[in-house]
C-alpha cells in the first residue's frame, strides 16, 4: 500500500514537472517571440528581430535594412531583448568591412585615450578616401558606426566600458 502511494506520487510529481516545463517552452518561443518581433518591426530600418541560442548562449539576431540612426535602434532594441545581448545581421561587403578593419585603429584608440574628436576625424577622413558614406555617434556606453556603400551597409555597436549588450555584427 505504501509503495503504491509513493509510485503515485512519483508518477504525478513527474507529470507536473513535465507540464511545467512544456508550458515554459512554449511561453518562450510564442509569446516572447511573437512580442519580441511585433515589437522590433516598429523600429524603422528593423525587418526582423529574434531570440536564439548559440553556442548554449541567448542572442538577439535582427534583421537590418539602411538603418539611419543606429544610436537610437539600439536603444529601442536593448528596451526590447532586456539582458540578452544583441546581434545585428547586416547587408555588408568586402570593402566595408576591410575599411572598417582598417578603421579599428582609430576607434580603439579613441576608447583607450579619450581623444574622440581626434578618432571622428580620422575615420570621417578614412570614410571620405574610400568613396564610403559614414554615420558616426557615441554615448556614454558605446560608439555608433554605419558605413553606406550603394545598397551595402556595415552596421557596428563598439561599446566603451565592455558591457556585452552588443555581439560583433554579421553578413545577412
Amino acid at each position: 500500500m505504501t509503495r503504491q502511494r509513493i509510485m503515485l506520487t512519483s508518477i504525478i510529481g513527474i507529470v507536473i514537472f513535465a507540464l511545467l516545463l512544456g508550458g515554459k517552452f512554449v511561453y518562450q518561443k510564442k509569446w516572447i517571440d511573437v512580442t519580441i518581433q511585433h515589437q522590433s518591426q516598429q523600429i524603422p530600418g528593423v525587418i526582423s528581430a529574434k531570440t536564439v541560442q548559440k553556442n548554449g548562449q541567448d542572442e538577439m539576431v535582427v534583421v537590418t535594412n539602411q538603418i539611419s540612426n543606429l544610436r537610437q535602434v539600439s536603444l529601442s532594441l536593448e528596451k526590447i531583448a532586456g539582458k540578452v545581448p544583441i546581434r545585428y545581421l547586416d547587408r555588408s561587403n568586402d570593402s566595408l568591412e576591410k575599411l572598417f578593419g582598417q578603421m579599428q585603429f582609430a576607434l580603439q584608440e579613441g576608447i583607450v585615450r579619450g581623444n574622440f574628436t581626434e578618432m571622428a576625424q580620422n575615420v570621417r577622413t578614412q570614410a571620405d578616401k574610400a568613396g564610403v558614406q559614414l554615420e558616426l555617434e557615441m554615448d556614454s556606453d558605446a560608439i555608433y558606426v554605419i558605413l553606406n556603400q550603394g545598397d551595402a551597409q556595415l552596421i557596428e555597436v563598439i561599446e566603451r566600458h565592455g558591457q556585452v549588450n552588443f555581439l560583433p555584427s554579421e553578413k545577412e
